[in-house]
């Protein structure tokens, strides 16, 4: 059983607490809105040579948003999310020999990298629009064996990869200061 001396410092330090502000808070959306936000989302502009990436992009990206209760993509809305994948690469990477490395076969270590430009754009107080603009980039490293199927399939693994990775930097990021 307390004593009714520490019971009463106690309440007095949560009452501080409370009051002074703790740092916590309680936001209905967990992107940091104050209020609902619709917008719209075109196919991402793609200036890669992986011309496949730019719906696959989108679609992450949507899935990612309407897992918000504060978030809905819809064609026509006034705010807009636009995405221009900038770059996509795979490297060539250098094969390690079974002989040189003690593997069992042939095997080369890839990367995959992308970069893409998100801007989101909402119309603003006095007419002007109101706009956050960022870069997000990701990579992944792959091993790939001298079989060509494996290798599309490994490099296709990466990519997609890449692509949650940045659909989530994109959710976690955009919406915070809007």
């Amino acid at each position: 059983m307390m004593k009714p001396g520490l019971t009463a410092i106690l309440t007095l330090m949560l009452a501080a607490a409370w009051a002074g502000g703790c740092g916590y808070s309680l936001s209905p959306s967990p992107y940091g809105l104050s209020a609902p936000l619709t917008l719209s989302l075109p196919i991402a502009s793609n200036r890669s040579n992986f011309k496949e990436l730019g719906p696959h992009l989108t679609s992450a990206v949507i899935d990612r948003l309407e897992s918000s209760p504060n978030i809905r993509v819809r064609e026509g809305a006034s705010a807009r999310l636009t995405l221009n994948i900038r770059s996509a690469h795979v490297s060539g990477g250098s094969w390690q020999l079974e002989d040189y490395t003690r593997t069992p076969v042939d095997s080369a270590s890839r990367v995959a990298s992308m970069t893409v430009e998100a801007v989101l754009e909402k119309p603003g107080p006095g007419g002007r629009p109101a706009t956050v603009r960022n870069t997000f980039s990701g990579s992944r490293t792959f091993l790939v064996g001298s079989n060509q199927s494996q290798i599309e399939l490994r490099q296709r693994d990466a990519l997609e990869w890449i692509i949650n990775d940045i659909s989530q930097k994109i959710g976690q990021t955009m919406f915070s200061d809007f």
